[in-house]
């Protein structure tokens, strides 16, 4: 019966071990932000170094958003074999929020990321687009059903997200789909956090 229960899940395991191939083999994401601005507005896009998070300033200081599989970011339990299963199969995902005031050294004092960054990239979207996704972003985190769980490995406080992280909705996918959403074109692959930056 054992035998019989692992031998049912070998095609599953098969397909997402090629799907995780897939994902690993392309290249660096290309992002191209608009061109023609009627209202800049600053966001930073945060590389640390396996995963991403995007930063909004505003008037009253600025927040960083991101999104992680639950049991990794907010339980610790970070182990080979929880890393495979949170690839392979659907589990809890959680959006991660924090706010910070008006900072003194811009972009990003280190405070901000705890745990640690390669890049920060300084881009510019429309205002307008900008300030439509922070409040959706805040009402969706606002709205939840449960408390906020604060992480203090990654400075943000977690709750749990409609969608299931997995292999083919991760982290910086997660930030693809913010950075399309402020009018962004992305191109190529995010899924080891390597990005690079087109302009004209």
């Amino acid at each position: 019966m054992a035998m019989y229960g692992r031998s049912r899940y070998r095609p599953l395991l098969a397909a997402g071990l090629a799907l995780t191939v897939t994902l690993l083999g392309g290249c660096a994401a290309r992002i191209m932000p608009e061109s023609q601005l009627d209202t800049p507005q600053p966001v930073y896009l945060v590389d640390h170094g396996r995963h991403a998070s995007l930063v909004i300033p505003h008037e009253d200081g600025l927040t960083r958003y991101s999104f992680g599989e639950w049991r990794w970011y907010v339980e610790g339990r970070r182990g080979a074999m929880a890393g495979l299963s949170a690839l392979l199969w659907p589990t809890a995902g959680g959006l991660g929020r924090k706010e910070h005031a008006a900072l003194e050294a811009p972009p990003l004092p280190a405070r901000v990321t705890p745990e640690g960054r390669q890049q920060v990239y300084a881009l510019n979207a429309e205002a307008v687009r900008v300030e439509a996704l922070r409040r959706r972003l805040d009402a969706y985190h606002a709205g939840a059903p449960e408390p906020p769980v604060y992480s203090e490995t990654f400075g943000l406080y977690f709750v749990p997200y409609s969608r299931h992280y997995w292999a083919g909705h991760q982290s910086n996918l997660k930030v693809v789909e913010w950075l399309q959403e402020l009018g962004m074109q992305v191109q190529g692959s995010a899924w080891l956090s390597r990005w690079r930056i087109v302009e004209d």
